[in-house]
């Protein structure tokens, strides 16, 4: 393991583990958004890419989608659905396809010289459309074991980042310069 690897997923299993952390999920607000922005197909398949507690992936289990789950942390996840411990810029040989991807509240959290290397990842990973939720400012919260927000730069940056990996539609919205939403099919 590298040991940028090792630092960040020993940071994110340190912050899963208080109870504070879990109280809130960005991506849980964002996803009946995501939803009608991509409209994807009943009994389609999702991964949650970052997925933390997973209420995102539970929900979308509720509506009959099969769902795959993906964090750095195994002790952010505890319930019963598919869960791959990995980490996003080194996914492991085997993982297959989704037709769909979300990505909410994680991309900010990837230091810069991975950014490529994850997006690369979900675009390979991601049939039709992946939504993403990216924060452009910084995060003073929960940094007792170092920064949350590593990669925070412009929406124009960003909006480079996902039209160089997925080669179909991106499209974009902000909301008030602080969070860049984007649909990206690969």
């Amino acid at each position: 393991m590298d040991a940028l690897l090792d630092r960040e997923a020993t940071k994110y299993r340190a912050t899963w583990a208080n109870p504070l952390y879990r109280e809130v999920s960005p991506g849980a607000r964002h996803l009946g958004f995501a939803l009608e922005w991509m409209r994807p197909d009943p009994y389609s398949s999702f991964t949650d890419w970052g997925c933390g507690t997973g209420r995102v992936a539970a929900e979308l289990y509720a509506r009959e989608f099969d769902v795959w789950l993906v964090d750095i942390a195994a002790n952010a996840y505890e319930g019963e659905l598919p869960f791959v411990e990995a980490c996003l810029w080194s996914l492991p040989d085997g993982l297959g396809q989704t037709d769909y991807g979300f990505c909410a509240d994680v991309m900010e959290h990837i230091p810069p010289e991975r950014v490529d290397d994850v997006l690369a990842g979900i675009a390979r990973h991601t049939r039709k459309a992946c939504y993403f939720q990216i924060a452009l400012f910084h995060d003073s919260h929960f940094t007792q074991h170092g920064p949350l927000h590593l990669s925070v730069f412009p929406p124009e940056w960003w909006i480079e980042r996902l039209t160089a990996h997925f080669s179909g539609d991106v499209e974009t919205r902000m909301i008030k310069r602080k969070h860049l939403l984007a649909v990206c099919a690969p």
